[in-house]
């Protein structure tokens, strides 16, 4: 009985031309010739970040000699045999599909080094290697500006690499793979979809409809994105739309589930969502509550557990809410906030709570950590990072929540704004400070660097980084840039929300 195998593409000379043309694809196991020698690679092409179907046809963009996270590459040669393995950058990547001319189909994966990285091909035999320039975007959005501006983040930092024309747009989100970024805004009636590797600077490529434009219900509060599955959710007023970003480029979406009571009139301050996409955490003005909603209950929603984190606070407090990488804890930011401007000054304290693998646990949620940091006021926006595990034994773990966590806010004393770093010490220290107000911040896969947005009153914004592991910084790197140009966008800079950033995984 034949068995099935990998797919075979066939790829035309024109790929080489530049334009993007359309190669059929082949499931034959005997297109792929045995081999006794040791694999070479005689050359490694960016073909953009369309999807390798299982038949049918494959469209590959005109190469820019630039690979991105989550790109396509087409890696040429001979002798690889039938089962080889693939690495781009140390890190392992599979084979999505073959060519007639012996060659290899795979995709630039998640947590490869930016920078000049070998792509690699082993087989029973020996290995070949070829090196190929890889790219790691910074995505970053200010509502109001109608643009999103990118830098290039690198060894050395983060440098401009262009805008992107956006209109409306409050939220950002990165997909799984880092293949595409999606905005939405209150009124959106479509999810904006952005090819990050395409050729060239990175361009809005399919709108997905989201329905019910303008009815009750149907304004747009939050969006958040799982950093391990393919799932994107939409929050909007009364319910919560599941998309499946498995074909990043163009996701699907579901039937909306309506929200439960709890939260429709407890007024969303935040969302997010783990890591794995099966909880939907929901922060809520009234009563200052948590709630976490089970997204596996199909066509439902339901509350699986919630924690009244401020019971006796009477105005809303909270400010926002993240999931740690590993999905394990929930982080609950909390301090001023334009509601409880009318009591008075509100204490900045950030929560771990701790989540469970099982419905009991999720029912009874605690608190496991409080970190109160007197001297922020008006805390924003939290970031945790998709920094890899660490491997088995490799050094001493903390439980996870003493793992590092960083959040915007403003000085109490002498104005100006910092980014706060809170790691295991119960203290917060502060990473980042300047005139300007950040907003969200993020961190590079590896904990490398720590960057920040930073408005301007001229409109502008600027990103601001650090290195977060403590490591040197190169001579000349670590300088703020200008990811936004002022006068951008039609609203005015003062009245704009803070911006976000994300960082491709």
């Amino acid at each position: 009985m034949r068995r099935a195998a990998a797919p075979v593409a066939v790829v035309a000379a024109a790929l080489a031309a530049g334009c993007a043309t359309p190669h059929t694809i082949v499931d034959d196991p005997f297109e792929v010739a045995e081999t006794s020698s040791a694999p070479e690679i005689t050359a490694v092409t960016d073909v953009g970040g369309g999807d390798v179907p299982l038949h049918g046809e494959l469209v590959m963009e005109a190469p820019d000699g630039v690979a991105v996270i989550g790109e396509t590459l087409w890696v040429r040669g001979r002798s690889f045999g039938r089962q080889p393995t693939v690495e781009v950058g140390g890190r392992p990547a599979a084979v999505l599909g073959r060519t007639h001319d012996g060659g290899l189909v795979v995709r630039v994966p998640t947590g490869t080094p930016a920078g000049s990285q070998p792509v690699a091909v082993s087989n029973e035999v020996g290995r070949g290697e070829r090196a190929i320039a890889v790219r790691r975007y910074a995505a970053v959005l200010e509502p109001g500006a109608d643009q999103i501006g990118w830098a290039d983040v690198g060894a050395a930092g983060p440098i401009p690499a262009g805008t992107t024309p956006i209109s409306g747009a409050q939220w950002l989100a990165l997909s799984s793979d880092g293949r595409a970024a999606y905005t939405a805004g209150p009124q959106s009636a479509a999810l904006d979809v952005i090819d990050l590797p395409g050729p060239g600077t990175p361009k809005v490529v399919y709108r997905l409809d989201l329905g019910r434009p303008g009815a009750p219900g149907s304004a747009v509060v939050g969006l958040a994105a799982a950093s391990a599955a393919p799932v994107l959710a939409v929050v909007r007023k009364d319910d919560v739309m599941l998309v499946d970003t498995s074909s990043p480029l163009h996701p699907a979406r579901s039937t909306p589930r309506p929200l439960p009571r709890e939260v429709r009139d407890g007024r969303v301050v935040a969302v997010d969502l783990s890591p794995d996409g099966k909880l939907l955490a929901v922060a809520t003005e009234a009563g200052n509550q948590v709630l976490l909603l089970d997204l596996g209950t199909p066509a439902r929603a339901p509350v699986a557990g919630a924690l009244s984190v401020l019971p006796d606070v009477r105005e809303s407090v909270l400010c926002d809410v993240a999931f740690s990488p590993g999905g394990d804890t929930l982080w609950v930011l909390s301090g001023d906030t334009p509601r409880s401007a009318t009591v008075g000054p509100q204490p900045t304290e950030l929560r771990a709570v701790r989540i469970g693998a099982d419905a009991q646990s999720l029912a009874h949620l605690s608190v496991g950590r409080t970190v109160a940091v007197p001297e922020a006021a008006t805390p924003g926006r939290l970031g945790v990072g998709r920094a890899r595990p660490l491997a088995s034994g490799a050094a001493i773990r903390l439980p996870p929540e003493r793992h590092a966590v960083y959040f915007a806010a403003g000085l109490r004393a002498g104005g100006g704004t910092s980014i706060f770093a809170v790691g295991s010490e119960d203290a917060a220290a502060v990473a980042l400070t300047g005139p300007d107000r950040f907003g969200r911040p993020d961190l590079t896969f590896e904990g490398r660097w720590l960057l920040a947005p930073a408005a301007v009153d001229d409109g502008s914004v600027r990103v601001l980084s650090t290195a977060a592991d403590g490591r040197p910084t190169p001579p000349g790197s670590a300088r703020p840039i200008t990811a936004i140009p002022a006068g951008s966008g039609p609203a005015p800079a003062g009245t704009r929300p803070a911006p976000e950033l994300r960082i491709q995984p």
